[in-house]
Formats: structure tokens, C-alpha cells, sequence
């Protein structure tokens, strides 16, 4: 009779965890509330990326008599291009460094400060250049005889009501 006993009480126990295994808990619903289904969402399809374009050059050594005294500058340029733009559209960087050097050779008040002239430098390029949606430019002069200190202006400028890829 024991092993009677112990066989049922085993089939029993086998019965009640297969039940368990088949049949999963239902989720906690309130009585005449419909049943919700397990939605498994499949995951979205991502957008195409959209690359961020830069480019930037160096106009090393360009000497300028301004504020009473010959200068040597170097002059950094970066950009970004507006998204998506056509091959034809890409401007040759040789013709923004040109751009810079007509301005700085007949610039109109040698008694500008460094920041001012920075300012109209990427005020030309982003004007000229309408396939480029930010310019930035850093001017760092060097030591001179009446001011013995190293200094840089930098200038970012960015074009109104362009959606930029910033990243």
C-alpha cells in the first residue's frame, strides 16, 4: 500500500508540474475586463544615417601688416557641409583659403582687433558658400615687438534656419 501511495503521489506531482509547464499563468485581469494579448513588437527599421561632413585647412604663416606692425598668423579653418548635398555643390577649399588671404590683404581697418577680423572672415565664407551650414575660424597671431604674447580669436558661425547633423 506505501508504494501504492508513493506512485500516485508522484504521478500527482508530474501532473501538477506539467500543468504548470503548459499551461502559463494568465495575467491578472479584473472580471469582465477583455484580455489583454502579449504583443511582441518587432523592432523598427532605422533610418538611413545622414553623415555629419566637415573639412578644415590650415593657412600657415600668412603675414599681414595690421595694427601698426607686421604680423604672422596662422589661420585655421573648419566647416561643415549641409546635408545631402551634390557633388557639384562641394566648393574647392582652395578657393575659401584664397577668399581669406584677398580679405586680410585689403582689409579696410588696420586698427581692428583680432576678434573683428575673425568675425568678418566667417562672415564672408558662410555668406559666399551657401552649401555650407557652419564655418569656424581660429586666428592665432604670434608674439610680436610691442605685444610679446601668443594669442588666438575663435569664431564659429553658424547659418539661420538650417537643420545641422550634430552629433
Amino acid at each position: 500500500m506505501t508504494k501504492l501511495l508513493a506512485s500516485m503521489l508522484g504521478i500527482v506531482l508530474l501532473s501538477v508540474s506539467s500543468v504548470l509547464v503548459v499551461y502559463p499563468q494568465a495575467s491578472k485581469t479584473s472580471p469582465g475586463s477583455p484580455r489583454k494579448s502579449t504583443h511582441v513588437s518587432q523592432p523598427r527599421q532605422a533610418k538611413a544615417d545622414v553623415p555629419v561632413e566637415e573639412f578644415s585647412f590650415l593657412i600657415k604663416d600668412f603675414k599681414i601688416d595690421h595694427q601698426t606692425e607686421r604680423h604672422n598668423l596662422n589661420i585655421s579653418i573648419s566647416f561643415r557641409y549641409a546635408s545631402n548635398i551634390l557633388n557639384s555643390e562641394y566648393p574647392d577649399f582652395r578657393w575659401l583659403a584664397k577668399d581669406v588671404e584677398t580679405l586680410l590683404t585689403n582689409y579696410p581697418n588696420e586698427n581692428d582687433y583680432w576678434e573683428i577680423v575673425n568675425k568678418q572672415i566667417t562672415s564672408l565664407l558662410l555668406g559666399k558658400y551657401p552649401s555650407l551650414t557652419s564655418v569656424t575660424c581660429e586666428l592665432k597671431v604670434d608674439p610680436s615687438p610691442l605685444v610679446p604674447y601668443t594669442r588666438s580669436s575663435r569664431v564659429t558661425r553658424t547659418r539661420r534656419g538650417v537643420r545641422t547633423n550634430q552629433q
